[in-house]
């Protein structure tokens, strides 16, 4: 399997990995290692996010050669997003299959039998996040269900328009997944600051992100993870639209430790 290797990548852009322990990560695309993982093959996985960074979950982008995924069926007990940055993939969902291009997306619930493979002759890539669910008294645990981001309304949030791909309105989800479009000039309309931390991924688009009192100039493909509380603020720049989906633990309570 060659190592993906980024077509836009000069000496500027492999230099801006940043690491502010507590507070924040950026992983622009040149800077990601590959590795592997136990049940894949033909794939190259770039870890984005994890427990060894405070993180609360998992997060990899998933670079998959043709006919390259998961070797068999898989179940766990964790909760799963899944979405489709590149390609096309075909994913089983306790038994059925389902056709996934590029916007196409995924919730699979605790216990859900999965299996995702590469569908075409040339690379797909998908991001795949993982956590473990907060069940609640009050709320059955939603069943899983497959779509695609055409499908969901895009409404005006704050100075942006927003899409909640998972519709955590529904309080048995205890996370959410947020499509943001930001046309170019526009920027928050406020310095957010918050206990849900964020696993953000570049879609498209530039633009200047300001985290715990940092400037950073972001791009497509760059990954982003924001601890609870980090300041953040951001500003699209550029002369596209910009467009990242983001990550967020939402609808349940606290723990308190003694």
């Amino acid at each position: 399997m060659n190592r993906y290797i980024p077509s836009e990548a000069d000496m500027v852009s492999r230099c801006r990995a940043t690491l502010n322990p507590g507070a924040y990560v950026i992983l622009p695309q040149p800077n990601r290692v590959t590795s592997t993982i136990p049940d894949f093959q033909g794939t190259a996985v770039q870890v984005l996010a994890a427990p060894e960074m405070g993180a609360r979950f998992v997060q990899y982008e998933l670079i998959m050669d043709p006919g390259g995924g998961s070797i068999e069926p898989l179940t766990d007990d964790l909760e799963h997003f899944l979405y489709v940055l590149e390609g096309d993939v075909s994913l089983s969902v306790d038994g059925t299959k389902h056709a996934l291009q590029v916007g196409g997306y995924a919730w699979l619930a605790p216990g859900t039998t999965y299996h995702m493979l590469n569908a075409r002759e040339e690379k797909s890539r998908v991001l795949w996040l993982r956590r473990r669910h907060i069940q609640n008294r009050r709320w059955s645990t939603p069943k899983a269900f497959v779509s695609h981001e055409q499908q969901v309304p895009a409404l005006p949030e704050d100075t942006y328009l927003e899409q909640h791909l998972i519709p955590y309105e529904n309080p048995a989800f205890d996370m959410g997944v947020n499509l943001l479009n930001f046309e170019p000039g526009i920027y928050f309309g406020f310095v957010e600051s918050h206990i849900m931390e964020h696993g953000l991924y570049m879609l498209a688009g530039r633009g200047v992100y300001w985290l715990n009192g940092d400037f950073h100039e972001v791009q497509a493909n760059d990954f982003i993870y924001m601890a609870p509380y980090c300041p953040q603020f951001f500003y699209a720049t550029g002369w596209e639209k910009g467009r990242y989906l983001v990550y967020k633990d939402v609808n349940r309570d606290y723990t308190i430790s003694l």
